[in-house]
């Protein structure tokens, strides 16, 4: 696992922290993500991250940016195998600076960005140690509506797939159907999940292995757990 943290997104951050600025995305494609922090997933597994962030070029060197992101995945793809990952697009319009970059799988997104980050069977995410003990809600036609209930309800297909992503996330599907997702998240639209982290307290299900008492220190790993979000997709 490569030392760092969202190796590309972490280097953006870098130049917005002088400047407190950050502007939602809106690139050229079909879909527009609402948030400054997205990823598309492909029928195929393969991963899409998009990032835009508004920067001052007195405070950074845009063209250093660029070099160091091209040598990042440089470096990455000669450990990893030349079609890993792919630079789609790194733009600067003098303000904005996008960012568009493909991976050939959930564990290239994963490793690279140093972030948690799963996609596959449900059978399998358990065997990786995912407990799946939190609520949900069903998601139907693009809506997730009714009560929350258990991962039990989940279990009933076990075909289906999951994605787990660690908050705050967008998450959109080029070609599934979601069905469920944890009560920490919500539906921006039919094919869109806002993996926000933030629980539904009033209408959430909260299992007593994964409720976390207010006004008590929680630790790391309650912290991880509790922005860890669910998406069960078909």
């Amino acid at each position: 696992m490569r030392a760092k943290k969202r190796a590309v997104t972490a280097v953006l951050a870098a130049a917005v922290m002088l400047l407190g600025g950050c502007d939602i995305i809106n690139n050229q494609t079909e879909w527009t993500p609402e948030s400054s922090d997205a990823i598309s997933i492909a029928a195929d597994g393969s991963i899409t991250e998009i990032v835009q962030e508004t920067l001052d070029q007195s405070y950074y060197d845009v063209a250093e940016l660029e070099s160091m992101i091209d040598t990042e995945v440089a470096e990455y793809n000669s450990e990893h195998g030349a079609d890993s990952i792919k630079v789609e697009e790194f733009s600067n319009d003098g303000s904005m600076v996008t960012l568009r970059l493909w991976f050939s799988s959930a564990e290239d997104y994963a490793e690279f960005n140093n972030v948690e980050f799963y996609c596959g069977s449900m059978i399998n995410a358990q065997l990786e140690g995912y407990l799946f003990d939190v609520s949900f809600y069903r998601v139907t036609d693009g809506e997730a509506s009714g009560s929350a209930v258990s991962y039990t309800k989940v279990f009933e297909d076990m075909s289906a797939t999951v994605v787990i992503v660690q908050a705050p996330m967008e998450v959109h599907f080029e070609d599934s159907e979601v069905t469920f997702i944890s009560t920490n998240a919500e539906m921006f639209s039919a094919d869109t999940v806002n993996a926000s982290g933030e629980q539904e307290e009033t209408e959430a299900l909260v299992l007593p292995s994964s409720k976390v008492y207010e006004g008590e220190e929680t630790t790391y790993a309650e912290q991880k757990e509790a922005n860890r979000v669910y998406i069960i997709c078909e």
